[in-house]
């Protein structure tokens, strides 16, 4: 009975969820008007869009109301309809079978392949200059839903189709042994699963021309057509790029790229040291080992032995440009808090004309802060190419793309605040990254930044697998009176701080993601090119195992984790905000 209740109340919280969001899709209006038909219409195979409907976007996204139920639940899943078109965090998304869009904005797409559609949609909807909306087209009859595209649209919705497939094994699972422990509580337990779609759409503008198929009987084809299916237009170009990469992988993937071990602190010169932590790469599983030292006259922690300035290339190489791109802007997008956060300490000592964030990567942190100080003109910049698709975006006004060092004289005197958000744990030489700054702000001017605390409680008790060490990534774990210290020497004084603000409740979940993707087989790389025997099978239980676990993990987050960043005022991370003092004659 437990059981059939549990699978009862599960079913009818999904339910709740994705028919509030049905209810509140957009019904175009048809027919001529001022608004009415854009100039281009992009269409998927089988779809003829024939009529006009009134709008005033850039781009409008036409979902047909006879849209095939497993799409329509996938569309449903991926994105909020009440929040989407004014949203800017909010990704682009696609039913994949037309789109409208004014002329400006076309680009030839292959209209096989619907994750395609997604993909130019969210290019799209990037720029903040651009009006994105999706919207229900009467009118609209849907074309061909190619089952074998569903694990690649699953994964530009931003979705492990494992994790699907795992999850609906459960579900399914649960409804079967219902049925076997107790067969009149099990009917209804199988009676709210069958009518779940039913249920989702009734009363709402989609009308699933499929929704007659039982879903008892289409959810075991389901499992075998998204464990495999076609590769799409990206996993193509993603699979040639990974071609031409596999030569200078081979080539250097065997070297020890790490430099002598230093026997001092780079902080405070003490030689009274303790091994820290002892990592791999756990992210791309690039090859190696790395150790991190901590100085226990100043609690600095540090990469000890370092990597060299050709091993750092070796492992930022496809992390946040080319092959990791996609998955960077999806993480740095995913949470925005902290950002409005950071512009918030800032706001109360001033209210600048002018901000440079060095370390901006695709600049979502500059998007949120102009909505905290719209006066303000935020620029950026970073070694990576996606400075300059941020302001491509309209994210940030100027890109400065390359290092700080590079562009300090060109820089000096311009800006009134400059920001380093999660940035100097990732140079070489912090120190001289300080100077530079010092330099370079003008009297008066304010130095903000966040670092990951390396005095939190769990990033001790995690070792490894707490996310921040973030292994061969990070080079230094600063103190935040180390850093004030810094400050201090630099003629910087400490103004603000925030350390439990700065907090996120999430160390045991990406602990757990991190474990359990480290025992979990992967996709062969180029720096990884072993083929695991039964790979997908060992992935798909490891992670069917890890379902449960992430609940119990996501609870200690938000019982055992908030209890101590409340208890000691501390957290995972840390913003200080600095002045620069008038420097006497």
């Amino acid at each position: 009975m437990i059981l059939s209740v549990l699978v009862v109340l599960v079913v009818l919280v999904d339910v709740l969820r994705l028919r509030s969001r049905a209810s509140k899709l957009r019904v175009l209006a048809q027919g001529a008007g001022e608004h009415s038909l854009l100039p281009v219409t992009i269409s998927g195979t089988g779809v003829h869009p024939e009529g006009s409907w009134v709008t005033d976007a850039d781009l409008v996204d036409l979902i047909p109301p006879d849209l095939p139920t497993v799409a329509a639940l996938d569309l449903l899943g991926a994105f909020d309809p009440a929040k989407y078109r004014d949203d800017k965090w909010a990704r682009g998304i696609s039913a994949s079978q037309a789109v409208l869009v004014r002329e400006q904005f076309v680009e030839e797409i292959n209209p096989d392949d619907p994750t395609e559609f997604v993909a130019y949609v969210r290019r799209i909807k990037d720029n903040v200059r651009v009006r994105v909306d999706i919207a229900v087209a009467p009118g609209l009859k849907a074309g061909p839903y190619d089952l074998g595209y569903r694990a690649a649209t699953l994964k530009q919705f931003g979705k492990r189709p494992a994790l699907w497939i795992a999850g609906s094994v459960i579900g399914y699972a649960s409804v079967v042994a219902a049925l076997v422990v107790n067969w009149q509580w099990g009917l209804a337990a199988l009676a709210a699963y069958w009518a779940h779609p039913l249920l989702v759409f009734a009363g709402t503008p989609l009308k699933p021309r499929d929704l007659w198929v039982p879903r008892f009987l289409r959810t075991p084809y389901l499992w075998l057509k998204t464990s495999g299916g076609k590769k799409s237009t990206a996993d193509k170009r993603q699979a040639e790029h990974l071609k031409q990469a596999a030569p200078w992988y081979e080539a250097n993937r065997h070297k020890d790229f790490r430099e002598a071990r230093r026997d001092n602190c780079p902080s405070c010169s003490s030689t009274d040291l303790r091994l820290w932590v002892t990592a791999t790469d756990l992210v791309q599983r690039k090859p190696g080992t790395f150790t991190m030292d901590r100085c226990v006259r100043c609690g600095h922690v540090w990469q000890n032995p370092r990597l060299s300035e050709e091993g750092l290339g070796f492992y930022y190489r496809d992390f946040y440009d080319g092959l990791g791109e996609t998955s960077a802007e999806a993480v740095f997008s995913g949470k925005n808090d902290p950002y409005y956060g950071r512009a918030r300490l800032v706001e109360p000592f001033t209210k600048p004309e002018r901000w440079l964030d060095v370390g901006s990567g695709h600049a979502h942190f500059c998007l949120a802060a102009k909505e905290v100080l719209p006066q303000t003109a935020f620029d950026g910049l970073d070694q990576g190419a996606a400075i300059e698709d941020a302001a491509r975006l309209g994210r940030i006004e100027q890109a400065y793309r390359g290092s700080f060092k590079e562009f300090a004289g060109e820089l000096k005197g311009r800006y009134d605040v400059i920001s380093m958000h999660h940035y100097l744990e990732h140079v070489r030489d912090p120190w001289e990254e300080l100077d530079i700054v010092a330099d370079v702000l003008p009297d008066g001017g304010y130095l903000l930044i966040e670092l990951p605390d390396p005095e939190w409680r769990l990033g001790r008790l995690f070792g490894k697998y707490w996310m921040p060490w973030f292994q061969p990534q990070h080079q230094h774990m600063m103190p935040i009176g180390n850093l004030e210290h810094a400050l201090a020497d630099r003629g910087l004084t400490t103004v603000a701080t925030e350390r439990a603000k700065a907090h996120l409740c999430n160390d045991f979940t990406l602990a757990l993601l991190l474990f359990l993707g480290n025992v979990a087989p992967r996709t062969p790389a180029p720096w990884r090119p072993e083929r695991v025997r039964l790979r997908r099978t060992r992935s798909f239980l490891v992670w069917s195992l890890g379902i449960p676990a992430f609940f119990v993990a996501m609870a200690l987050d938000q019982t055992v984790n908030r209890f101590i960043a409340a208890r000691t005022g501390n957290g995972n991370a840390y913003r200080l905000l600095a002045r620069k003092t008038a420097q006497q004659a």
